[in-house]
Order: C-alpha cells, then structure tokens, then sequence
C-alpha cells in the first residue's frame, strides 16, 4: 500500500538557456507545451515520503571481479523457466581496452544464479566493442541484440544473437541496423511489427545522438529492421530512448537535460511530433518503460538528489492507473548505499521484465555491480 499523496511539489530543473529553441522547457508544468507524464492532481511526494514496494526483495546478480572491473547497462529476460540476466564488461574503464557481453541464468526466480556466460566478445581480435544488449524472447527463441562499436560510443551497426539451447552457446545471425544502439525490449505492436527503442548515429563510427526506433519486419527479427529517427536534429549525448505502445499510438521517452523529452506517433512509430518537455523531476540518466499485466503504465528512472545528495543514488518506480497515460504514484527502489548487499550508493540505467506477477528491475551500481530489485505487481496497484 502507499501513502505518498501528502503535499509537496514538483521541483523542474529548467535548462532553456543552454539548449535550442525547439527543446525549450516550459516554466509552469500546466503550460500547453509541457507533457503531462505524472498526473497534475496527485502532488509529488518527497523523499521521506516515498515507499518500498511492499514485498520487494532486492538481490545482487553480479559483482565486479579483478577480470573484469567495469559493468554497465544491465538487460533481463524470461526465457521459458530460466530468468537471463546480461550486461557490458570491460576490463578497467568503460569501453576501453575490450568490451564483452556477459551475463548469468536463475532458475529460482532471481535467489541464486549460475556461473557467467559470453554472449558476444571479440575473439576474433578485431576491435569490436560489443555494447550494449538488449533481450527479446519469440517463438521459442531467445534473441540477443547487441552494437558493434570500433572505439568509446562510436557505433558500426546492430548485430543479432540467437541462443542454441542444444549447444549451450549464442551464435550471430547477422546484422539487422546499421549505426543503431538498442536500449529496451523489442515491444510487439497490433501491426504485426516489433518496435525496439535506441538511438542512432548520421554515418558510421560516430556517436548516436539522434533517439531513434527499430521496426521489425514482421515476425523476421533476425533480418534487417528499419530505422527511425524521433527528430532531425541531435540531442546532448547520451539520448536513450524508452517507449510504451497502445494500438497505433507510441509514446517515447528520451534521455536529455532538463527532465527528459517526450515524443509521441500515431502511426506505429513511423512519423514522430516532439521532442516536448514533462512534468517529471528526472536525473539526466537511461529511463525504461513498460506495460504491467494489470494494464498500467510503468517507468523506472532516476530522480534528482536531494540538496548534497549524489548523483543517481536515487531510483524510482512511477505507475499510473490502468488503461492511464499519466503516472500517479511512485514508489523508492533504491537510495544510497545497501548494507544488505555491499555496493551502492549510485545505480542507474534500470531495465525490467513482468513474469508470473512479479515485475524484475536490473540496474548497474557505481558501474561495477549487477543488482536486481523485484517487485511483486499487486504492491503496485492503485486507485
């Protein structure tokens, strides 16, 4: 249960002097050019006022060892009974030196976990930085889409794995974007197509600063996806790009100074209208959206700090009520350090994945550590 709807208010960091005209912030949440994304009626709660979801049980996938110090931008699945858990690893810093995708499998719902596994690296020695991954399970078939990138963000193009389950190992079935990074979930949509939201680069072994979707082909989610872009012009590295899709319409969220942008298609993610600013106190960092079982709206982000506060130490879940667009709760994941499992106080970029009433949000602390928070879906519901 929560009980957060004490008064407070929203406190919007407003950069619009140093951004261009068209991403412009406006200054009163009601102003017609803001995204109402939380519900305008439902004050914002303070820290202090936040809740745990109740009954969340948070555990530690993985912890940086002396191979491989730095791990970053965790993905997670279910993939018929076993809980997949991946990430980037590098051996000191981020993308420097190599980069491999690894990750583990649960067969207990997330307690223990098996030893790690490689999903992509460089064993050939050509320079490829795998980075990130994120997971689709279809048909039968666990999917792995992973960039290919020849330095620090510097992107060639999206390459897609395939679990064989008889051999035990990942095999390449190919490229399906070029210049594309995948941040969530392919999400299938009435069309028939799966949308996965990412960001792109203008030309090859540059940086993706444009927000972008990928869109499937159909059922054929190992041949080349079609790339669209949410804007023509580039946002502030890093645009990390979440959507959630009802019918027709899909609304995107991106990564950006100033609280995030918002973007929204009505026709399956092919044209866009934005990008617009929101009603949400968000921290420049990876958002990731997503549709409950119970019909409502989810996002996982970080908020600001507190005065003094550090920087993405705190993570939250908002959710709206269901067949909603608009968020009406929130409730705290994680905030500062975790005496239960050693590491913390920052974690960031959160990824998530519903089964069998449980909602498995995975996030990266300090940039060294894989930690998992998972929350039952009931804890969740409101009015």
């Amino acid at each position: 249960m929560t009980t957060h709807l004490r008064c407070s208010h929203i406190v919007l960091a407003v950069f619009a002097a140093i951004m261009p005209a068209t991403w412009a912030a406006a200054e009163e949440p009601g102003n017609p050019g803001t995204f109402a994304l939380w519900d305008e009626q439902v004050p914002w709660p303070a820290l202090h006022e936040r809740q745990r979801p109740e009954g969340a049980v948070d555990v530690l996938v993985h912890r940086a060892c002396e191979e491989y110090r730095f791990l970053h931008d965790n993905a997670v699945v279910w993939h018929a009974d076993t809980l997949f858990a991946a990430w980037y690893n590098c051996p000191r810093h981020e993308m420097q030196e190599a980069s491999a995708i690894r990750g583990r499998r649960s067969r207990d719902g997330g307690r223990t976990w098996s030893g790690v596994e490689v999903i992509a690296d460089d064993r050939a020695g050509k320079g490829i930085l795998y980075v990130p991954v994120a997971f689709l399970s279809h048909g039968g078939t666990l999917y792995a889409y992973v960039t290919n990138m020849v330095g620090a963000d510097l992107v060639v193009n999206c390459e897609v794995f395939a679990l064989d389950e008889a051999a035990g190992r990942w095999e390449s079935r190919g490229f399906i974007a070029d210049m594309f990074l995948p941040n969530c979930t392919p999400v299938r949509m009435d069309d028939g197509n799966f949308i996965m939201a990412g960001r792109v680069a203008d030309r090859p072994r540059t940086k993706p600063e444009w927000p972008a979707v990928a869109i499937s082909d159909g059922e054929n989610l190992a041949r080349p996806w079609t790339v669209v872009r949410l804007m023509d012009e580039r946002l502030p590295p890093f645009p990390e790009t979440t959507v959630w899709v009802d019918g027709a319409d899909v609304t995107a969220m991106v990564r950006a100074p100033g609280g995030g942008r918002a973007f929204t298609s009505g026709d399956y993610g092919r044209t866009w209208s934005g990008p617009l600013p929101n009603n949400l106190p968000i921290e420049h960092s990876k958002l990731y959206a997503g549709l409950l079982s119970t019909g409502q709206r989810y996002l996982v982000w970080n908020v600001p700090a507190e005065p003094g506060g550090r920087r993405r130490n705190e993570l939250v879940i908002g959710v709206g009520r269901p067949g909603g667009q608009r968020l009406a709760a929130v409730w705290q994941i994680r905030h500062g350090h975790s005496p239960e499992l050693g590491v913390g106080p920052e974690w960031s970029y959160p990824y998530a994945v519903e089964h069998d009433g449980k909602l498995y949000v995975i996030y990266t602390s300090q940039k060294n550590h894989s930690a998992m928070t998972i929350i039952p879906v009931e804890s969740l519901a409101i009015e």
